[in-house]
């Protein structure tokens, strides 16, 4: 029978951070750059917010009534407080807070510093891994 992994072993690594007063440009820009569909807000060291790329369509889009200079930041828009869990949650523990939250992503945490963030694509990755093994 397998062994039930933890957190930090299938959570996606040093994920990046933005400032909660970098612009949602820059959001967008660095989401780009990298690949990646969540944010971490991190505010004094402390990981306050996520802001997702929902988030950024949602306040980009025409019906936003943004002035051509006015841009938000992304303390403004990082849609809940963040979700967080420690490197040794057993994923099932945490699978299930997901489900409980309606939660994108869990930022992960060891002795309180960001090591790492697990997203709803990394659990269908397990579960395409998992199923393609049986």
């Amino acid at each position: 029978m397998a062994t039930i992994p933890t957190l930090g072993e299938v959570m996606t690594a040093s994920p990046k951070t933005i400032s909660g007063d970098a612009r949602l440009s820059d959001a967008a820009a660095l989401m780009e750059e990298f690949g990646v569909n969540h944010l971490p807000v991190v505010e004094n060291g402390v990981v306050e917010s996520i802001i997702t790329d929902r988030d950024i369509k949602r306040f980009t889009l025409p019906a936003h009534k943004l002035e051509d200079d006015e841009d938000l930041l992304a303390s403004d828009v990082g849609s809940t407080r963040a979700f967080v869990a420690d490197i040794n949650d057993p994923l099932p523990e945490v699978l299930r807070r997901m489900i409980s939250r309606e939660s994108e992503a869990v930022v992960v945490l060891d002795q309180g510093d960001l090591v790492g963030i697990f997203t709803e694509t990394d659990a269908c990755r397990l579960l395409a891994d998992l199923l393609s093994s049986l």
